[in-house]
């Protein structure tokens, strides 16, 4: 990641929008390669806003900040080695994006289909905007045949999405 300084004629205004950005930017890095990978929605809690508003919510995803710690534990029990590669990450002001590959094995039920042992890549990239310091809202946009809902080893061995389909 590079990290931009402020100009040193550039207004504390400006410095401090800066400084939030890049700060934004960590705590989002933070997520993909610590906080997920080790299934602590505990912590996930404190780093979104209570009223949190994902845009593209999983299948049975509660609202607000619970629903953002559902995702980390629905990736966290399918997926044994777990790794998040962060390919690209952009801060402006009050908002980080980020591109994403997830990579495992699906060892445990998601979204309602059993393990099936294969190997899993799943990639987005996700727009986070803050405010006071926590994540407040989420977009993700899924690369074709690597979201949750599509991705081949998901996916029930009669083509359906879910058992029984």
């Amino acid at each position: 990641m590079t990290i931009s300084t402020p100009a040193p004629d550039a207004t504390p205004e400006a410095a401090a929008v800066m400084a939030g950005a890049t700060a934004n930017a960590e705590l989002v890095r933070r997520i993909f390669q610590e906080v997920i990978p080790a299934g602590d929605a505990d912590t996930v809690r404190g780093l979104f806003t209570p009223d949190w508003v994902d845009h593209d919510p999983l299948p049975g995803q509660p609202p607000g900040r619970d629903g953002a710690a559902y995702v980390v534990s629905t990736m966290h029990t399918a997926h044994s080695d777990l790794r998040f590669t962060v390919d690209d990450l952009v801060a402006v002001a009050d908002r980080v994006v980020v591109r994403w590959t997830l990579r495992g094995i699906h060892t445990g039920p998601m979204l309602g289909r059993p393990a099936t042992g294969r190997p899993v890549e799943l990639a987005a990239i996700v727009i986070f905007r803050f405010a006071g310091g926590r994540i407040a809202e989420r977009w993700a946009s899924w690369k074709p045949g690597r979201s949750p809902q599509t991705h081949p080893a998901l996916v029930a061995p009669d083509g359906g999405t879910s058992p029984g389909e």
